[in-house]
């Protein structure tokens, strides 16, 4: 799950499905993978335009045993959230103070998804992951 990645969005709110949005991710480890850090670009399909950035990190707190999640955005949101395996490919998140449970899940080593779900905003969203290229991660 580690390295370079392509994201396609595709967001369900109020019954409508858009995908106009992508960006690119790199997933990255510290310490051993006592950290993880997850920082992405979003960006409009047809114009390339930026549109927004995240940094995340994940950190494994044994002594609740569980996943801590803290999220900051550009737009100034910062979220945190907890969460567990619910299998060996699977992390799954329950937001803090917002009403939205999120799941990673690696399909392979090439592919991951994210889909997150807030029953409040009736929304949906969905980002695929594809694994970038040794040669578009260089170029």
């Amino acid at each position: 799950m580690f390295g370079e990645w392509e994201l396609d969005y595709t967001v369900t709110q109020h019954g409508s499905t858009t995908s106009t949005i992508c960006g690119t991710g790199s997933i990255r480890r510290l310490f051993d993978a006592t950290y993880i850090t997850f920082d992405y670009q979003m960006r409009q399909k047809q114009t390339r335009e930026k549109i927004g950035e995240a940094h995340a990190i994940i950190a494994w707190d044994k002594k609740a045993r569980q996943y801590r999640f803290f999220w900051f955005e550009s737009s100034g949101t910062f979220l945190q959230a907890n969460g567990s395996l619910s299998d060996d490919h699977t992390l799954a998140l329950e937001w803090q103070n917002v009403n939205c449970r999120q799941v990673f899940r690696r399909i392979d080593d090439d592919a991951i998804f994210l889909e997150m779900q807030c029953p409040d905003e009736d929304l949906i969203l969905r980002v695929d992951f594809a694994r970038l290229s040794d040669a578009a991660q260089t170029g």
